[in-house]
């Protein structure tokens, strides 16, 4: 089978160079698809389907064994630039549900790239992924311990009722001042 395999961005595209893909390419498909996720660590696959005008169900089959593979090595594999023979062939099957298609490479990379900067923190260093960051967090706190509660300390009262004087002056509203200058930012809600 003909192909050729570039990354950009982190990804990694596979460029399927065939008229047809059918049974004849369905066992180097598996066998590229499987060196690109479990020796080379590729999770993420885009596989470029702009060269292929047909496909036959061994093509399907190898679609989905792709789909399968990226998901159990936690990853995705993306179908771009498929013809519209092979998009109502999917569709027939109810597969364009299960599958991500894009209609481009160039599609793929627009709604990656929002993620990819939230990724990276300034000067493209990663930034700490948020697990760490509790576990941090936590290390720094004293954490209390269930023994160490006591529950006639619960039942103490923080306010004395008899401190409570002037019910009718909690209840009124507040005076509002009116001198003319706007606020800025959002009113608070009462």
């Amino acid at each position: 089978m003909k192909h050729s395999i570039s990354t950009r961005k982190e990804l990694t595209i596979l460029k399927i160079e065939e008229d047809v893909f059918d049974f004849r390419h369905g066992s180097a498909f598996k066998e590229i698809i499987d060196s690109l996720v479990i020796h080379e660590n590729s999770k993420n696959l885009i596989i470029d389907f702009s060269l292929v005008k047909a496909i036959d169900s061994c093509g399907i089959s190898s679609m989905l064994l792709a789909h399968q593979l990226a998901n159990q090595s936690h990853g995705l594999a993306i179908f771009v630039s498929l013809c519209q023979q092979i998009k109502d062939l999917l569709k027939l099957t109810n597969l364009d549900k299960q599958l991500y298609i894009f209609s481009s490479i160039n599609e793929v990379m627009t709604l990656i790239e929002p993620a990819m900067k939230g990724k990276r923190g300034p000067r493209g260093k990663a930034a700490t992924p948020a697990y760490e960051a509790v576990d941090e967090l936590c290390e720094e706190l004293d954490l209390i311990a269930e023994h160490d509660l006591h529950d006639d300390t619960l039942d103490d009262t923080l306010v004395d009722p008899d401190e409570i004087t002037g019910q009718a002056e909690l209840s009124d509203p507040p005076a509002v001042k009116d001198s003319g200058i706007k606020k800025r930012g959002r009113p608070k809600k009462s």
